[in-house]
């Protein structure tokens, strides 16, 4: 123990001596109060402090650098409040914090932080006016050390900026300071995805300081005189976009969050088996069950093809909608209640004791395979766990289209975790059937909508599957809905891919199986999918 403190004081002192040499920051929590003017006996409750004198912009005039911070399980939460001289004193005119903690003996990723907070001074001090106090979170990205980038099999829809970004929904303005009056440096358009390096909260108003790389088509003539059209990089531009509502919305690839869902899940199945509990998962898929609108629980799932998880056993109080294919252990019976408990759900729930609710699943070791999809940002990535390294290889990344609730017949793609039940090589949408369809055999309320190449059942009636198609239209309408994937929810419950995505997600969940029923092909091992 005595050696562990030691080691966690050495780490603050080398933070500290490496503000002083390096003039930096470290990680990042929320705003702490403190005096507008400068004095050296002010504290913040539940933080040491330090004070350091810098000049960050080599003007000649030092800046009062005050760090206070504090120790959470091994991490450094700390602030960094710059004093700027000012009519004689010393006045308060930045706070600035990271989008994330620092482990405190991770003194490289110290420095880095540090080396950013010199990098942007001269940007997030842009227009600073006189009293004006500025809160100012540099953004880094979402990676952590459990997760190896060095696999990726498959990348040729992904983008190349791999964390933080915003999406832009129409025309906006890049400034060349976060001012509404500063200079135009380009205008943005819609779905373009700029990179955010830090954020500015300045008088209650948000700004981005980010940078875009766009490219261009180029066309030139190859030996043979014949036209060859090629994607050349333009240069890189950097600038303030505004917060505005909707119109400008803040995005990533959350990669920590991610993995962070995913051992939760294996912890649940692990402590499962550990317990000797039986794992389930719920059955409750028919095309188009309890196709009505209802009310959204607390998770956002509505009740189609779900099951209802009350919080008692009398089925009074409060209750959610459990979807198909969710995975949950049983802890026992109350009242002829199956009560149950779910990864991400929580729980003790009480369900329906019946044959159709639930069937027994094997899985007899924590699982290597998922798809987690994050509906917010409208992406997804493929993780497959190394059991012998335990680190998480990113197999493929790509933006999706997930399920819009609109509160008709199409619903959001439900949150939770669920065990893949099968792949095919195609789609059939089915719905309401009209006056002089077709309809399907045995049910002569259900017609064919269109269709899509490749499917992976997943929860109910949502699968991963390829660019849909209406029945009679043309490859002109799979373009233009191709075009919007990675903007906004838009699929009736489903997640849209590229068709070439698609394909390799299901060669990939398959592996090697020849396990058949009609069309389907179970997958050699368990897959899940995870909804954020």
């Amino acid at each position: 123990m005595k050696e562990r403190i030691l080691k966690i004081k050495a780490g603050i002192f080398v933070l500290a001596n490496l503000f002083i040499t390096c003039a930096g920051i470290s990680s990042e929590v929320s705003k702490v109060d403190v005096p507008k003017d400068y004095s050296e006996n002010f504290e913040v409750k539940g933080y040491e402090k330090n004070v350091y004198e810098y000049d960050l912009n080599n003007d000649g005039a030092k800046e009062k650098i005050v760090v206070n911070y504090k120790l959470n399980n091994l991490e450094i939460e700390d602030v960094y409040s710059i004093y700027t001289q000012q009519n004689g004193g010393y006045k308060l005119a930045y706070q600035i914090t990271f989008d994330k903690k620092n482990d405190v003996f991770d003194l490289k990723e110290v420095k880095d932080k540090i080396d950013l907070v010199k990098k942007y001074f001269n940007e997030y001090s842009k227009d600073l006016q006189a009293n004006e106090v500025r809160y100012v979170k540099i953004v880094t990205d979402n990676r952590n050390d459990d997760i190896d980038f060095s696999k990726i099999k498959y990348k040729k829809n992904g983008p190349d900026n791999l964390d933080n970004f915003l999406f832009i929904k129409k025309g906006t303005a890049m400034k060349a300071a976060p001012n509404d009056n500063a200079q135009n440096l380009a205008s943005l358009a819609y779905k373009e995805k700029p990179k955010i390096l830090f954020e500015i909260d300045k008088n209650g108003q948000k700004w981005y300081y980010t940078e875009l790389t766009r490219e261009k088509t180029e066309v030139t003539k190859d030996a043979n005189g014949k036209k060859v059209q090629k994607k050349v990089k333009e240069p890189t531009i950097k600038g303030f976009i505004k917060s505005q509502g909707d119109n400008v919305s803040e995005r990533g690839f959350y990669w920590d969050r991610m993995v962070e869902k995913i051992e939760t899940f294996n912890k649940f199945i692990e402590e499962s088996k550990n317990s000797n509990q039986e794992l389930h998962i719920i059955t409750e898929y028919k095309p188009l069950t309890k196709d009505v609108y209802s009310k959204a629980d607390k998770f956002g799932n509505r009740e189609n093809q779900s099951v209802r998880g009350y919080t008692n056993p009398d089925k009074k109080g409060d209750f959610i909608n459990i979807p198909d294919q969710t995975i949950f252990r049983i802890l026992g019976e109350e009242k002829g209640m199956l009560k149950i408990e779910t990864p991400f759900y929580g729980g003790p729930y009480y369900v329906e004791k019946t044959g159709e609710v639930s069937k027994k699943i094997e899985i007899d070791k924590v699982v290597n395979k998922f798809i987690a999809i994050d509906p917010d940002s409208q992406n997804e990535v493929l993780f497959q766990r190394n059991p012998e390294t335990g680190k998480y290889e990113v197999m493929s990344y790509s933006f999706v289209t997930t399920g819009k609730d609109d509160g008709v017949g199409s619903y959001a793609t439900p949150h939770g975790a669920f065990l893949v039940s099968f792949t095919r090589p195609y789609m059939l949408f089915t719905r309401h059937a009209r006056p002089g369809d077709k309809v399907l055999p045995g049910r002569p309320d259900l017609a064919i909508g269109g269709q899509a190449n490749y499917a992976v059942r997943f929860s109910g009636g949502a699968y991963l599957h390829g660019i849909p198609v209406n029945t009679g239209a043309g490859e002109g309408a799979k373009a233009y809905t191709a075009s919007k994937i990675g903007t906004y929810r838009e699929s009736h419950k489903c997640v849209r891919h590229y068709d070439d995505q698609i394909e390799y997600i299901v060669n990939w969940i398959n592996g090697n199986s020849k396990e058949k029923e009609g069309d389907n092909t179970i997958p050699e091992e368990n897959t899940v999918v995870i909804v954020l």
